[in-house]
């Protein structure tokens, strides 16, 4: 694996490259090169082999650089991220921080990917992304309490991703319930939250945020929603490692805050993004399907749907827009 990704770093300036020159440069024939080759289209890389000429990617790639997202941190942060490990394939960087041997930790522990085999978001879906494209991290914080206290803290993971994408010009970035970002129906990022620990003791929590930056056309059909790309929301691109650096700035900000002071703080920035006010919306739940009106969010983060003159609070289930609401 060690030499495929050193391949890939050959390639990533978008330039040609012959078989040979590669494989001199790799100690390995030029079988081997077109082998690696194919193992890097599966990742979604769109690799060129023109006969005469070699390799080379369609576009240039920026791999992530564990000391430039250091040093992007902000000062506010620096002395919170405790460590950043990056690996070129994971299966997901959140079960890689909920293994065993992951517990031992220390909270503000950070994991990055380039590509994982088997991302996974909420309720159990896929999260797809293509080597290189996109931004696939995880990170760890340790809370005083069980889960009584962590009320609310999807939702202010949430505000502080949108944060960060406005610091890095997103104009509007759209909030939906519980941690979604979506830009016109479309989906920007998706956030996983995963607890363990003792019910009044200690909680552990592991952070996954996926982020479309540059998302490649191809993996349309691999996607069963409509989504978006920073890139296309944008007048010019975003370094990847300066959008990881500021989105895990932001959080691990915003997780010291919410250790502090709860949910508090972020209530109203919440609301400043949130796309669903007063729309119809539907919430699918174990019991059954919700449809009403939503009201935005309690002190505690619980969604609010008015039916019939009367709302109600709800703490789980997937939400979504009415078709009639969202395209008026």
């Amino acid at each position: 694996m060690q030499t495929r990704f050193k391949l890939l770093k050959m390639l990533s300036d978008g330039n040609f490259h012959s078989g040979d020159a590669l494989g001199l440069e790799l100690g390995v024939g030029r079988s081997a090169i077109w082998r690696h080759v194919q193992t890097l289209r599966g990742y979604g890389l769109d690799i060129y082999a023109v006969t005469g000429r070699g390799y080379r990617l369609r576009t240039p790639l920026e791999l992530l650089c564990e000391s430039c997202i250091i040093d992007g941190l902000s000062e506010a942060a620096r002395p919170l991220v405790t460590g950043i490990d990056l690996y070129s394939v994971l299966n997901s960087t959140n079960d890689h921080l909920m293994r065993p041997e992951a517990m031992v930790l220390p909270g503000g522990s950070v994991c990055l990917a380039e590509y994982q085999v088997a991302g996974r978001g909420r309720l159990g879906r896929r999260w797809v992304s293509s080597f290189g494209a996109n931004l696939c991290f995880s990170l760890v914080w340790h809370f005083n309490g069980g889960p009584d206290v962590l009320s609310g803290l999807s939702l202010a993971v949430a505000v502080a991703v949108a944060e960060g994408l406005s610091s890095l010009g997103l104009p509007h970035p759209g909030l939906k319930w519980p941690n979604d970002l979506y830009i016109d129906g479309r989906k920007l990022a998706g956030i996983l939250l995963e607890v363990s620990g003792e019910f009044s003791g200690a909680s552990r929590v592991v952070v996954g945020v996926g982020v479309n930056l540059r998302a490649p056309a191809e993996l349309d059909e691999s996607i069963d929603q409509p989504w978006v790309a920073l890139d296309e929301l944008l007048p010019a691109s975003v370094s990847r490692n300066r959008a990881a650096s500021v989105l895990i700035a932001a959080i691990v900000v915003a997780m010291s805050e919410f250790e502090e002071e709860g949910f508090a703080p972020f209530m109203a920035r919440w609301q400043r993004w949130d796309v669903m006010m007063g729309k119809s919306v539907t919430l699918q739940q174990v019991q059954g399907v919700i449809e009403g009106r939503a009201r935005g969010i309690d002190a505690t983060g619980a969604l609010l749907i008015e039916r019939e003159g009367e709302t109600s609070r709800y703490l789980s289930g997937d939400v979504s827009l009415l078709r009639e609401a969202a395209s008026s």
